[in-house]
């Protein structure tokens, strides 16, 4: 088969250039976390990327089982997403928020500045409107940390992704040709 040319594709989505916390970023979510945690009685406070990277977490997990479950939420958020995007709610007016209920304990998640998801476990012993109302201002404070963090990710980007132009791509497509005996180009 052959191809006559390629098409260089632009990764910008989010989760190709992680959002990192100076060490003062991180402590000011990590108490964040730990007065949410408080307010609402919360065995577990998490703060993941959408792609379901751990980033901090408060409770009673080990660094694996946080993993998981940050993994796991991601995956369920996007879903609940892809279901609001089958129904015709995109962008601003997409779901922002999954609630999983459970007889003894609830998981509620938050996207948080289209970048990361606040993951909040609660038991019956709360109600739902005080986990709303405290996830909110733990949302707000935590969007003003993201904003910061964006706006040194996106000046320190050119400087930490190397420059690869076009002739990288055009070399790499040779070099496949070449393993293929021509198939490629």
């Amino acid at each position: 088969m052959m191809l006559g040319h390629h098409v260089r594709m632009e990764t910008t989505a989010p989760h190709h250039y992680p959002l990192t916390f100076t060490a003062a970023q991180n402590e000011l979510a990590d108490r964040c976390l730990a007065e949410l945690s408080n307010r609402i009685g919360s065995p577990l406070v998490m703060i993941t990327d959408i792609s379901g990277r751990l980033m901090l977490y408060h409770g009673r997990l080990s660094l694996t089982q946080g993993d998981g479950l940050g993994a796991l939420s991601a995956g369920g958020f996007a879903a609940g997403a892809e279901i609001g995007n089958f129904l015709g709610l995109r962008a601003t007016h997409g779901f922002k928020r999954l609630l999983l209920e459970g007889k003894a304990a609830n998981l509620y998640i938050t996207l948080i500045d289209e970048e990361l998801l606040l993951i909040t476990a609660f038991t019956h012993q709360v109600t739902l409107g005080m986990v709303r109302l405290y996830a909110e201002q733990a949302h707000q404070e935590l969007g003003r940390l993201i904003q910061e963090a964006r706006h040194n990710r996106e000046h320190a980007g050119s400087a930490a992704m190397p420059d690869t132009g076009d002739d990288f791509a055009d070399e790499v497509f040779r070099q496949l040709d070449d393993l293929l005996d021509g198939d490629l180009i």
